[in-house]
């Protein structure tokens, strides 16, 4: 579908797929996924993140002029924990988007979706 257009806020893309950062054997390995993948959109866990970038970060390989990079809170427990990597992957200069996760059951990984809402509602009034 050519004309088939996802559209987030103000940004276009001509892909739905959404991929990944995680589970790959290098990074090399993640930029060819990527590549082969045809998505246009990837999501970065965060916590799991160089950021300083003074070593050799995943960031290194995703090329922010070709993917919109959508930073996820994956691994927090609680909204305000969410909400403090959610600034922190923008004020890095990430994106002003974000994929909210807020964990409710550590053995399930089910959300919590009190926690999700506050955080939506806090991010939301930030300008997310």
């Amino acid at each position: 579908m050519p004309n088939d257009v996802l559209k987030i806020a103000d940004k276009e893309f001509h892909s739905r797929l959404i991929v990944g950062t995680g589970k790959y054997r290098s990074f090399q390995e993640m930029a060819r996924a990527h590549q082969a993948s045809g998505a246009e959109i990837v999501t970065v866990a965060v916590r799991r993140v160089n950021l300083d970038r003074t070593q050799e970060s995943m960031l290194d390989y995703i090329d922010p002029k070709r993917y919109a990079l959508l930073p996820n809170t994956a691994g927090c427990y609680t909204a305000e924990e969410a909400v403090k990597y959610a600034r922190l992957a923008r004020e890095v200069g990430m994106s002003d988007m974000v994929k909210l996760e807020v964990i409710g059951d550590q053995r399930t990984l089910f959300p919590d979706t009190e926690g999700l809402l506050k955080a939506t509602k806090i991010l939301v009034k930030d300008g997310f």
